[in-house]
């Protein structure tokens, strides 16, 4: 027979000490939970998720101050700041016709603290550049749409055409001697304006500058004569007669600005419009892509975004995360169809 249970004296030490070494683990056992949690796949994931975010978040818009993704931005991160209870940060990063903005973006932490507006510039570059830092479908997340809205021909005042017939009309005239602006090569207001140029049949040339505002600030002092731009960064200038607005570059006129026709009605076959998304890096955690996108669609169906979006021409667009990223990529490969027709390239 054992001689601890014998002895009365070594049976309590043995007791006592069962006893303590089964507190000690009781009181270890949050800790251990703990560890094992964290080495459970996607945990420490989790475990980060839901401090998120304990700090202001970074929104870097990939392109100058004054554009549509701009405003579409400051708009939006106005009501995420609201929703997260952090500031949001809009960081302009233009250049490059969104990739230097976005190689940023790509780079950064996948902890949900950098976010990017990102637009069918994007899927554009994708064919266009020969060799770009990132890999858009695979190195970006989307979040979820935004909004979408189309592009506004505009000329100088002083140009002496008053409607679409007499621009193409002077341009035929004048072969190369008219400037088109836009916010850089590959931007989707060269894109318009090379598929304008086209579907009538007339030469002009093309002006690129880094970002929608120098753009727009040499049309206005005539530095350039034409330009493709999108209708919330230009809507000022046309209402104060800066810009004559001409025609939009969508199926069905804008409430907006009713009184002007759309190049489909005057019988041009184009169509020109553009989307915003918001994109996280890749490998960001899905519940931190969870909470942006239900906040997200809640900034985008807020009464008050929506009749700012819709006073700028730009019409809401909500979405799921699978959703987006769904139509991200069918955007991929329709606009890589148009840049392997058009034969243009980018070094």
């Amino acid at each position: 027979m054992d001689t601890n249970i014998r002895n009365p004296r070594c049976a309590i030490t043995a007791v006592s000490r069962a006893r303590a070494i089964s507190a000690y683990f009781r009181s270890r056992m949050p800790v251990i939970g703990f560890a094992v949690a964290l080495a459970t796949p996607g945990a420490f994931d989790q475990a980060l998720a839901q401090d998120y975010p304990s700090r202001p978040v970074t929104l870097v818009v990939p392109y100058g101050p004054g554009g549509g993704a701009d405003v579409v931005g400051r708009i939006v991160s106005q009501s995420l700041s609201r929703s997260l209870q952090q500031r949001v940060i809009v960081d302009n990063r233009a250049g490059a016709a969104g990739t230097i903005g976005a190689a940023t973006v790509a780079r950064a932490e996948p902890d949900g603290y950098t976010l990017m507006i990102g637009t069918n510039t994007h899927a554009v570059n994708v064919s266009l550049y020969k060799k770009l830092p990132y890999d858009f479908v695979k190195d970006f997340a989307p979040v979820g749409m935004l909004s979408s809205f189309p592009y506004v021909l505009v000329v100088h005042p002083a140009l002496p055409v008053s409607d679409v017939k007499g621009l193409i009309a002077l341009a035929r005239k004048n072969p190369g001697a008219l400037f088109h602006s836009s916010s850089g090569n590959g931007s989707t207001p060269h894109l318009a304006a090379e598929v304008f140029k086209m579907a009538v049949g007339i030469k002009m040339v093309h002006v690129p500058y880094k970002g929608a505002a120098p753009a727009l600030t040499d049309l206005v002092s005539g530095q350039v004569q034409v330009g493709f731009a999108s209708i919330s960064s230009v809507l000022p200038m046309v209402k104060t007669k800066r810009l004559r607005a001409l025609a939009v570059t969508r199926a069905k006129r804008l409430p907006v600005v009713a009184d002007l026709p759309t190049l489909m009605e005057l019988g041009y076959n184009v169509e020109v419009t553009t989307w915003n998304a918001l994109f996280v890096p890749a490998k960001t955690p899905d519940n931190i892509i969870r909470r942006l996108n239900a906040e997200t669609v809640k900034a985008v169906n807020d009464l008050e975004v929506r009749k700012r979006f819709v006073g700028l021409g730009v019409e809401p667009i909500s979405s799921t995360q699978h959703e987006a990223e769904a139509f991200v990529k069918e955007e991929v490969m329709r606009w890589g169809k148009v840049v392997k027709a058009s034969g243009a390239t980018i070094d």
